[in-house]
């Protein structure tokens, strides 16, 4: 039995890296519209390795659920990493982890130059993927806090989406007290590894997607939020955030005009007792 599923595997990945075979260069697998791979990708952007890392997306193996994919993350997600080798990492956070220390001296600097200041960018970027961008888990019907502004009503019910967004408020805040109190990036001087994971979820995922509910934007809630804003201004001017968001943009967009969120506001009216919005 054992030797049996370990021959399925081996088959699997040999599947899987035909729809690689002749590239030299490692892979990124990603989709636009995920805030996950998109702080790997502005990693990419701004250090300038396009032309060392290609990017593909999931439907080259046949989809997130293709055993072919499975094979390459067993967790069904994404972002995905695949070396030459035929080696692989998945988790935002670990591909990240590598590429900083396999491509540190390509491109901008990224890293701050105290061990306090590197343990802000970690317990920033621990915020964000413990408590907004994670399930912590790959059965789908277990969702991150993100998830109460667009999972289906058959996967979140009333009560459950407004304690998550009671949650987001809540990690707002916690946010705003770990910015650097000058900046102008998440940590002070020196742009981090927080700065590059906070940005999609911040300038995209949250700027889009709560104004559908009624929210002011957090980006521009400078009575709330002043550091928030100020990070977020300062973090707009780099042409990589810039291309990022551009891209998660225009999927969020894309959920719009196919009335992905109109299910959740029925949900919203059909609870009034609730609190949706901050503040």
């Amino acid at each position: 039995m054992l030797r049996s599923l370990i021959g399925q595997t081996g088959s699997l990945m040999k599947r899987s890296l035909q729809a690689v075979a002749g590239t030299k260069k490692p892979i990124l697998v990603t989709v636009p519209v995920g805030n996950n791979p998109a702080r790997v990708r502005f990693l990419i952007y701004h250090k300038g390795l396009e032309d060392t890392i290609d990017i593909r997306t999931p439907g080259d193996w046949g989809g997130l659920s293709s055993p072919e994919y499975r094979a390459i993350n067993p967790q069904g997600k994404i972002p995905a990493f695949i070396f030459p080798s035929g080696e692989t990492l998945f988790e935002a956070k670990v591909i990240m982890g590598y590429l900083l220390d396999a491509y540190g001296d390509s491109g901008p600097p990224i890293g701050a130059n105290t061990a306090e200041l590197r343990a802000k960018s970690a317990l920033l970027v621990q915020v964000h993927d413990l408590y907004i961008a994670s399930p912590n888990s790959s059965n789908p019907q277990v969702t991150a806090t993100q998830g109460a502004m667009y999972k289906a009503v058959d996967v979140i019910d009333g009560p459950s989406r407004a304690a998550k967004f009671a949650e987001i408020w809540k990690q707002l805040g916690v946010i705003e007290a770990l910015l650097d109190d000058k900046g102008p990036y998440a940590c002070g001087a020196a742009l981090t590894e927080a700065d590059l994971t906070l940005w999609p979820t911040l300038s995209s995922f949250l700027a889009v997607m709560l104004p559908v509910y009624g929210w002011v934007n957090p980006m521009d809630d400078a009575d709330n939020f002043p550091k928030v804003k100020r990070w977020h201004d300062a973090i707009a001017l780099l042409p990589a955030a810039q291309k990022v968001k551009s891209e998660v943009d225009a999927a969020l967009e894309g959920w719009k005009e196919a009335k992905k969120f109109d299910p959740i506001l029925e949900q919203i009216k059909k609870h009034p007792e609730l609190k949706w919005k901050w503040p």
